[in-house]
């Protein structure tokens, strides 16, 4: 192996496992909540965990996207069903309300 692909194969190595610590990101912790606010997920939960919204009742599909626009930081990968979201937890510290 040529030293350039030695030190390109270490780089993206060090890369990869330094990415989540280098963005807070804590990948051994699962929040998970029913709650779609994030008023109640911020005492449950710290920011950079993986938290899951599995809510009691299905069928609401507008309850995971609300979940979504206040939990999540959508700087990172986000799951989203009709059911439920999982993502990096970061709540929304400032709402506007655009229309009445």
């Amino acid at each position: 192996m040529t030293i350039i692909k030695k030190v390109l194969l270490i780089s993206l190595i060090l890369f990869n496992t330094l990415q989540a610590h280098a963005f807070g990101i804590d990948q051994d912790t699962l929040c998970t909540t029913v709650s779609w606010k994030a008023a109640d997920n911020e005492s449950k939960c710290k920011e950079g965990n993986k938290i899951a919204f599995l809510p009691n009742s299905f069928g609401n599909e507008q309850l995971p996207i609300m979940f979504v626009a206040l939990n999540c930081d959508l700087n990172h990968n986000i799951s989203l069903t009709n059911g439920g979201a999982v993502c990096i937890f970061k709540p929304a510290k400032k709402i506007v309300k655009a229309s009445k």
